[in-house]
């Protein structure tokens, strides 16, 4: 991937002295909930992801005795862990069939790109692994990094655990979210498999009612807004022509 993509940036980031922007872990919970937004827009397929995982991943980083900044970095992690597909084609986020092989390669870069666009962020070092490490496995067969077991931190399995847990959930334009006896026995077949930590399943599957409620009332939120945009949209291309 490093051979493929285009790094102009990072050219530029060692050429030329940049202004120091420092901002509050208030400001970044914002910041990071924007870009959120600008990635889960691109697409009515995922147009409330990062929001159902951000809040998942929090949650369950709470019940796993994290800090409370460490909870909210959690949080900030979870709004940027899709940053990735800004380099996505529009044509492969929003293909509703089965994605080719060539597309789906080009789909797992995504992962990639979130770690190449955390990494340009002075003091993200947690959140840049957590987010970019999603689609990691325990058994080393995730992607793109092929990272496994203790090389992925408790956030970086937190966080794979959330964004399936969340996608599973979720209901989206072709599908209903599934329901609690399915998503469990799903992930518990990740768990068999050597796919997610059993801990953090474990821990999910015991407040399953409290994650999931506090899920489901962020998306509808997020969802309504959605909408809204959607509409405001499509209004000024009527006036436009």
């Amino acid at each position: 991937l490093d051979l493929t993509s285009p790094r102009i940036y990072s050219v530029l980031l060692d050429s030329i002295v940049w202004p120091r922007v420092q901002l509050s872990l208030g400001d970044l919970e914002s910041l990071g909930k924007l870009f959120s937004r600008v990635v889960d827009f691109r697409s009515r397929f995922t147009a409330t992801h990062s929001q159902g995982v951000s809040c998942v991943a929090a949650e369950l980083a709470g019940l796993h005795n994290f800090e409370r900044r460490e909870v909210r970095l959690m949080r900030i992690a979870g709004y940027l862990h899709d940053i990735g597909k800004v380099a996505i084609p529009n044509s492969i986020l929003e293909k509703p069939g089965k994605l080719a092989g060539d597309e789906m390669l080009i789909m797992k870069g995504h992962t990639y790109y979130t770690l190449k666009i955390l990494e340009t962020i002075e003091g993200f070092e947690d959140i840049r692994y957590w987010a970019a490490f999603h689609h990691e496995r325990m058994d080393g067969k995730g992607y793109p990094f092929r990272c496994k077991g203790e090389e992925l931190s408790l956030g970086a399995r937190i966080m794979a655990v959330a964004d399936i847990f969340t996608a599973l959930t979720e209901d989206r334009p072709y599908r209903a979210g599934l329901d609690k006896q399915e998503c469990q026995s799903i992930l518990d077949d990740f768990v068999a498999n050597g796919g997610l930590d059993g801990k953090i399943v474990r821990t999910l599957k015991e407040n399953y009612d409290s994650i999931n409620d506090t899920r489901r009332s962020i998306q509808e939120k997020h969802l309504a807004d959605y909408k809204r945009s959607f509409d405001e949209a499509n209004n000024a291309k009527s006036l436009a022509s």
